[in-house]
């Protein structure tokens, strides 16, 4: 089967391509049907060429949500028709840095080295996963990277879709840099993520 996705073909290339709809590769993938993504900032880093590591054929993006349409046997966290967000990093809810909540510094999910995590739709040296810019995407180890269940209340993609990246990246900003209730703090580039630190 086929679907269009938003594909890098070099910098300042990018193009919505015909190519195959995504597979169960091993036991604990998920296949999701898009319902909704966005582009972040540093999409555009990849559009103008200033990371190493794109290859023609990739398809872009790190934030979206949709359906779970398929589920390989090992995956019990979610289920077929399951609404879900998917995090930007690939991460396998196993090793030493996911059971401490690093999870983009998972040393399983990036089959290139173990140096540095995953993430979808961004580079060759985070894992050379194809992004969700498509109409379908496969998410590995969907136990731990499509368990974000979108609960029966919320009935718009855009209540939540922010969860997939630019949200939780304010907000562990703010933690990490221990901010409490009547600091004073400047915030520099106060753009969507700079917002979501604010709040």
């Amino acid at each position: 089967m086929r679907m269009k996705a938003l594909v890098y073909h070099g910098p300042w290339d990018v193009q919505i391509d015909d190519k195959p709809q995504p597979t169960i590769q091993h036991p604990e993938d998920a296949i999701l049907r898009i319902t909704s993504t966005a582009i972040c900032g540093s999409d555009l880093h990849l559009y103008h060429g200033t990371v190493p590591g794109m290859q023609p054929g990739q398809t872009l993006g790190h934030e979206f949500m949709g359906i779970i349409e398929e589920i390989g046997p090992e995956v019990h966290e979610v289920q077929v028709g399951d609404r879900v967000v998917v995090p930007f990093n690939v991460n396998c809810g196993h090793c030493w840095f996911c059971k401490n909540n690093m999870w983009s510094q998972c040393d399983r999910a990036n089959p290139k080295t173990k140096e540095i995590g995953a993430a979808y739709g961004y580079t060759q040296l985070l894992g050379g996963y194809d992004g969700g810019q498509a109409e379908y995407v496969r998410v590995p180890f969907a136990n731990a990277g499509a368990s974000l269940k979108v609960p029966e209340g919320i009935k718009t993609d855009e209540q939540v879709l922010f969860l997939s990246d630019i949200l939780p990246t304010g907000y562990f900003a703010a933690d990490i840099a221990n901010v409490q209730p009547g600091d004073d703090v400047a915030v520099f580039g106060a753009g969507p993520v700079g917002y979501f630190a604010v709040l």
